[in-house]
């Protein structure tokens, strides 16, 4: 008999949780991972279908995000693992493991950027900045790490001059629930920036400018509920007095768009996020000097403390834009360039465009 009632019991669970999930319209989002949910796929005679479909519906499963929330707690508070699907917790901090080394990408990456310097005069100086993401100040034995030195030694061989952060940076300049670094902890890379790129550096005094409702990309992933944290963005009166020209957005004329802070990704608030080829210029500036930023993500939050120091910075995201289009937007000629890439996106350079 009581088997009788759990067979009972559970064919009356899964049809009510069938038939919501029939009813229920698909989201076409997930916010909290920040990525699109699949389609049903269209139906094709043979094994990738059943596989396009099981993704389908691991997507969208009812109650996905609590389920999420429940396997990580189980992981992590009941079995105390470190990782749930990759997820890594210490020390309040969420990591996402980008092991193992991708030999591949990292030749694509110098390939592609040894490619895009033939379009460079003579009169360019031409500098390289690797960013190392937060898992290279990880000190503990929990967890895989890519070759750092690896990908250093390897980028190393483009021969252009390196400016090299890695002793200046520690776990406390990230964000702890994203892979980012911290806008307000920059200043020391601008000072060693001047070193190299040989610009009179200048202590600025500038607004601190909070916004206190910050979820990183990993708090989404991690599916652990925490308090947000504080996202910074700075300002000063220099910046009144610069134009700026986004390719995508020609409504927008500020180097922030504080509309994108509570939007999907409030780190967007830096250069509206995912811009591809922006104009910044500096219309009280004493010097002449001209910097070319190719970059991802990070040099959105660095670009914006070196504006007091050129007359004009030119940023281009290579994940969205091809040489072929911005060679009619700019002529590469006694500008200072500056390559500056994290060494999670070189270990991960399939999106970088030639």
């Amino acid at each position: 008999m009581k088997n009788k009632i759990l067979v009972v019991v559970f064919i009356i669970y899964i049809s009510l949780f069938s038939l919501v999930s029939i009813i229920l319209p698909d989201k076409e989002i997930s916010n909290s991972e920040r990525r699109k949910l699949k389609d049903f796929p269209e139906f094709e005679f043979d094994s990738e279908w059943i596989s396009k479909l099981d993704g389908y519906l691991l997507d969208h499963v009812v109650f996905r995000d609590e389920f999420r929330s429940i396997k990580a707690n189980y992981n992590y508070k009941l079995l105390n693992r470190l990782d749930n699907n990759g997820i890594y917790l210490k020390n309040n901090y969420i990591f996402k493991s980008n092991y193992p080394t991708n030999n591949k990408s990292i030749n694509n990456f110098i390939e592609t950027i040894n490619k895009l310097s033939n379009d460079f005069s003579k009169n360019n100086n031409v500098y390289m900045m690797v960013i190392p993401d937060k898992n290279y100040y990880l000190d503990s034995d929990d967890f895989l790490k890519i070759d750092y030195d690896y990908i250093y030694k390897e980028v190393n061989k483009l021969g252009f001059k390196n400016i090299e952060i890695r002793d200046l940076l520690e776990l406390d300049d990230y964000y702890e629930t994203d892979t980012h670094w911290r806008q307000e902890k920059l200043d020391k890379i601008v000072e060693r920036m001047s070193k190299s790129l040989k610009f009179k550096y200048e202590t600025i005094n500038y607004k601190t400018n909070s916004y206190d409702k910050f979820y990183g990309v990993y708090y989404g992933e991690s599916a652990i509920n925490r308090k947000p944290e504080k996202l910074v963005y700075l300002t000063n009166n220099l910046f009144d007095n610069v134009t700026v020209k986004y390719l995508e957005n020609d409504k927008l004329n500020s180097i922030y768009n504080v509309d994108k802070l509570d939007g999907m990704d409030s780190y967007d608030v830096y250069l509206d996020g995912a811009s591809s080829f922006i104009e910044i210029t500096n219309n009280k500036s004493s010097s002449d000097k001209e910097l070319v930023i190719f970059r991802d993500s990070f040099g959105s939050s660095l670009s914006p403390l070196l504006v007091n120091y050129y007359k004009k910075i030119t940023v281009i995201d290579n994940r969205y834009i091809s040489s072929s289009y911005y060679k009619d937007l700019i002529k590469f000629n006694n500008q200072d360039i500056l390559f500056m890439y994290s060494t999670l996106f070189i270990n991960e350079s399939g999106s970088l465009k030639g």
